[in-house]
């Protein structure tokens, strides 16, 4: 019986081992699969790794400036400031954000990325925002353009609106490190801020 409890003792220390080699080796220190959220309710957290990627910008000519706003709506949310009127005639015209992710994420099933997004449409005279994603790095390749921004889900005593948007993203298996995300100004002239909460893939 001493010989049996032994023999088992020694058999589970062994799968612990494996286990843990198994993880190392594919990338395991990442987030759990599924899923992976930004919510900036926390003014603690900031931008949480958002940054302006001004030498990837595609034929956008106005300023960019990201920062963290909690007073706009009472609470935090990312803000981004935009300015398309040079490129108000272009129907794509590309300002980029980019997060390079402390940790790689998993991107076994996921099948959709999705944000909320807030904006003024007493600042948008016309023309329309389109979102994009991309990544081409660790053997992930994500590029993924939704359909138009349009409408709202809710309005806002100080003008603005917001709308939930969900892209579908190609299944995948493997380790994401970065992400480009962008909205890309169609024929507009939008000069303002914008604004993003729960960004997220799941």
């Amino acid at each position: 019986m001493k010989m049996v409890k032994k023999i088992t003792v020694i058999f589970t220390i062994a799968l612990i081992a494996v286990f843990i080699f198994s993880c190392a080796s594919s990338g395991g220190s990442g987030d759990a699969q599924g899923s992976k959220v930004w919510s900036f309710a926390n003014p603690s957290d900031d931008v949480q790794g958002w940054e302006v990627a001004s030498s990837e910008f595609w034929n956008y000519r106005g300023g960019a400036t990201l920062s963290y706003d909690s007073e706009t709506f009472g609470r935090g949310l990312l803000r981004l400031d935009l300015d398309f009127t040079e490129t108000s005639a272009e129907d794509w015209s590309e300002p980029k954000m980019k997060n390079d992710f402390p940790r790689a994420f998993n991107m076994r099933g996921v099948s959709v990325f999705a944000f909320d997004f807030y904006y003024n449409p007493s600042l948008l005279n016309e023309g329309t925002f389109t979102p994009k994603i991309f990544t081409n790095n660790n053997g992930i390749l994500v590029d993924v353009a939704g359909v138009p921004i349009e409408g709202s889900v809710e309005e806002f005593d100080n003008g603005f609106v917001k709308q939930e948007v969900f892209m579908f993203v190609p299944r995948t298996a493997g380790f994401m490190t970065d992400l480009r995300f962008s909205v890309a100004g169609n024929l507009t002239n939008y000069k303002g801020p914008v604004f993003f909460d729960n960004i997220r893939f799941q």
